[in-house]
């Protein structure tokens, strides 16, 4: 099920845009407002930001004369081609995310949760293109996940909640949706109070409607430990409408097997 929408013109906001000289490109995504404005041999960008309860559908992209005034970058770039690429990318750490209510998982139950996180955005500028910088389109605070302080990494902290339905997801054009399917096939309950959903090990996947998804994680737990088998799905999510690929994992995928998951993945 979608759960974005395109911008003006039918077209996913992450596509190349030309921004001539003495124009600015204007990017409303959820809480994030960007403009990025050609003066050359000069791109100025402005970043602005509204709380994320009262903008979480907000979704508009439109070139327009003028520069933005104030800014608060400029960045040098004698390229004539005047383009400029939005491109959206994951999270460079683990997001921690609670369920909406605790959840307890009997042995040899399973449990299919939605998760959403924000994307971060690269201002890719020229032809060929080069990064001038990655944008959050949430700041998000940062939280330790683990056991003890001696254990466990530097995550951030997610402003959502996990869904069992896809349907109970909000319209939140910023955030990337990920199934997570949990099995617990020992025969202790396994409570499920804060996921840390490792984003930088998944691609991102962008939706002709301009929602977007990630793979479906797995995580396996075979007996009464703390140990279980963590697995990313290989081929791509399927959203009910035509896909492509974005962005590649910014972490090595294949780091996934046998890891204590509870104490890295899961914490009271």
């Amino acid at each position: 099920m979608s759960t974005a929408r395109k911008t003006a013109g039918d077209q996913p906001w992450w596509q190349a845009r030309a921004v001539p000289e003495g124009r600015t490109l204007h990017l409303t995504l959820g809480p994030l407002d960007l403009a990025i404005g050609r003066s050359r041999p000069t791109w100025l960008i402005r970043i602005g930001r509204q709380p994320e309860a009262d903008s979480e559908a907000r979704l508009k992209s439109r070139v327009a004369r003028g520069l933005p005034e104030p800014y608060d970058e400029r960045f040098v770039q004698a390229d004539e081609t005047d383009t400029i690429r939005l491109e959206p990318v994951l999270a460079d750490r683990s997001i921690v995310i609670r369920p909406r209510q605790p959840i307890h998982l009997p042995g040899h139950e399973e449990i299919t949760l939605y998760l959403s996180t924000p994307v971060y955005l690269r201002i890719l500028a020229g032809s060929p293109p080069v990064l001038l910088r990655e944008v959050p389109s949430l700041v998000l605070s940062d939280t330790w996940f683990g056991p003890s302080t001696q254990e466990g990494e530097l995550c951030y902290a997610g402003r959502t909640q996990a869904r069992h339905r896809i349907e109970e997801l909000p319209l939140r054009p910023h955030r990337a949706i990920t199934p997570l399917l949990i099995r617990n096939r020992a025969d202790t309950i396994l409570p499920l109070e804060k996921i840390s959903l490792p984003v930088p090990m998944l691609s991102l996947y962008g939706a002709a409607d301009a929602s977007l998804w990630t793979q479906r994680v797995t995580l396996v737990r075979e007996g009464n430990s703390d140990l279980a088998k963590v697995s990313v799905d290989a081929k791509a999510p399927d959203p009910g409408v035509p896909i492509e690929k974005l962005a590649g994992p910014r972490k090595d995928p294949s780091r996934f097997g046998l890891v204590r998951a509870f104490s890295v993945l899961f914490g009271s």
